[in-house]
């Protein structure tokens, strides 16, 4: 019982100056840093229909810069939890299939532009929830190993696609 209540208190003495660190210093500049890199990006977007790089009437860059502007303004709230698990209707799921088919059938601009959102939201995500994390790693590590299988990239895509709905066309 000593054992026990000695390494609880050591647990305690270790763990809570790592946890105050976590999410008063690291936590906090990372999300600095990806809203940086999500104004950046938008910059990016904007100065490529400037000049000429994305056509006026292409369809897919309202929804690329909703998408971006959504990131920017929820960052500092968006977990794993919510951006995987809620249950979205059948609608929505169509609507994000359809914008996020318009998204890679448009020019290389707007899709990479998409893609650096989608990963510094994944990437405030991720750190909004360290503990889901630790919790999961050897999912994330086996999926990561066998990600070239088609069941795992189709997962995968499933995945973005369920996050991109519940994350930018369900209201907030």
């Amino acid at each position: 019982m000593n054992l026990l209540l000695t390494l609880c208190l050591l647990g305690m003495l270790v763990g809570l100056p790592i946890y105050l660190l976590y999410w008063n210093l690291f936590r906090p500049v990372l999300i600095q840093r990806l809203k940086y890199r999500l104004f950046q990006c938008r910059d990016e977007m904007r100065l490529s229909l400037i000049s000429g790089e994305i056509g006026e009437k292409e369809k897919a860059y309202p929804l690329v810069e909703r998408f971006c502007n959504r990131a920017i303004s929820r960052i500092d709230n968006v977990d794993l939890p919510a951006l995987i698990a809620p249950k979205i209707d059948k609608r929505i799921e169509m609507e994000a299939d359809r914008d996020i088919g318009l998204i890679f059938e448009s020019p290389a601009a707007l899709r990479r532009s998409f893609l650096q959102i989608t990963s510094a939201v994944f990437g405030a995500a991720c750190a909004n929830s360290p503990g889901i994390l630790i919790m999961f790693a050897p999912l994330f590590v086996l999926a990561v190993s066998i990600f070239w299988f088609n069941k795992t990239k189709i997962w995968v895509g499933w995945l973005m696609k369920r996050a991109f709905g519940s994350f930018c066309l369900q209201p907030a």
